[in-house]
């Protein structure tokens, strides 16, 4: 065997030291500086993002754009987050990073992504909002931990209902949902409306304004403005205590109709009571007056109100028909004692063109029975 010289060994120990110090490079260049992690900012991630010196590792669309959280009009920096958004965290010597928080909720984020100079993450829907919370971004790496001023956002409330479906001025509404903290105004389309006693998170209680025959609800809180889905009131309106104009020329067949009722009114001082003296007698409504174009009007369904009264059972049941058109009617189940509301859509009524007749007949039901109808119209 060749022995090893001294000239040989020394270049050995060289190309040894040579190959430790690359890999220490590396080795230091991957895991960053080493210094303590620094936060400067937070910023939206949007293709159009122009912004010079920050590392550029994802480009996303972001779904929603908020001026109002932004801290130069149309820079990407925001001083406030939003649940479910996605951000990257700017600063210095990240690349360590061990976890992220919110007010304290740590949330998920991709090691992939991290550089030096930036986190990408999404501030998930679970993360507290508000007054009382520390409003604080921390971010902890294996070389320290940095903390910045960055609020979570209120979200938009959520309506989810709102009963009664129609009601009278100066009568009371009251609106179910989530995220109603901090109610500033609740209007009906455009017109604003009262509100009563104390809002909770989940209920609002509101006065009807006057002049509403037909609108939305919108609910505005510090996370935004939300409009209701329904509909509340009527965009033609066939009863309201007394008949629309057009509305009444005939009245029924095989039953007896009193007008002038006050007993079991569902809003205001009269509902329609209709006795039938027939297995199949009806509450039989005509119109004459100017046409009612279901299109041009806007009209998709109609909605009203039922009471059963004495001789309704449960299981008992009524026929809803539009225009005469039997093929396509409609089969009703009455509740006795309470009163119902109901929303039959016009497409299940054979989609008529115009509005002629409104009829509710008995499918069979005890002689005599009667039931009491209220706040009926069309939407």
């Amino acid at each position: 065997m060749k022995k090893i010289n001294k000239q040989s060994k020394f270049a050995l120990l060289l190309l040894f030291m040579a190959v430790a110090m690359g890999y220490s490079s590396c080795k230091k260049t991957d895991e960053g500086a080493g210094g303590a992690p620094v936060i400067t900012k937070v910023r939206l991630i949007s293709k159009s993002d122009t912004l010079p010196n920050v590392v550029h590792r994802v480009t996303l669309d972001s779904n929603s754009i908020y001026d109002e959280t932004r801290q130069v009009k149309f820079d990407s920096t925001v001083v406030a987050g939003r649940l479910n958004n996605q951000y990257a965290i700017v600063g210095e010597n990240l690349l360590t990073t061990l976890s992220v928080s919110f007010n304290g909720v740590q949330v998920n984020y991709n090691p992939a992504l991290l550089t030096d100079k930036s986190i990408i993450i999404s501030i998930p829907a679970t993360t507290p909002y508000g007054a009382s919370q520390s409003n604080k971004l921390v971010v902890t790496t294996k070389f320290g931990t940095a903390s910045f001023n960055f609020p979570i956002l209120q979200p938009p409330p959520i309506i989810t209902s709102f009963s009664p479906v129609a009601a009278g001025s100066g009568e009371i509404v009251t609106l179910v949902g989530t995220i109603f903290e901090g109610v500033t105004k609740v209007t009906f389309d455009s017109i604003p409306a009262q509100i009563v006693g104390t809002p909770t998170s989940t209920q609002i209680q509101v006065r009807v304004p006057a002049g509403v025959v037909q609108s939305r609800i919108l609910v505005t809180t510090p996370g935004g403005t939300t409009r209701s889905t329904g509909s509340f009131g009527f965009k033609a309106l066939l009863y309201d205590d007394v008949f629309a104009t057009g509305w009444g020329s005939y009245l029924g067949y095989n039953s007896t109709i009193n007008l002038v009722n006050t007993v079991n009114v569902k809003r205001g001082t009269n509902a329609i009571a209709t006795t039938f003296t027939d297995g199949y007698g009806a509450l039989q409504i005509g119109y004459n007056g100017s046409t009612i174009d279901v299109v041009k009007s806007g009209l998709t369904a109609i909605k009203f109100s039922i009471y059963g009264g004495a001789g309704i059972v449960a299981g008992s049941k009524v026929q809803l028909v539009i225009n005469g058109n039997y093929g396509n009617a409609v089969p009703i189940t009455l509740t006795p004692g309470v009163y119902t509301d109901y929303t039959i859509q016009l497409k299940d009524l054979g989609n008529p063109t115009v509005i002629t007749e409104f009829v509710l007949q008995s499918l069979g039901n005890a002689v005599p029975s009667t039931i009491y109808v209220d706040d009926l119209g069309f939407i």
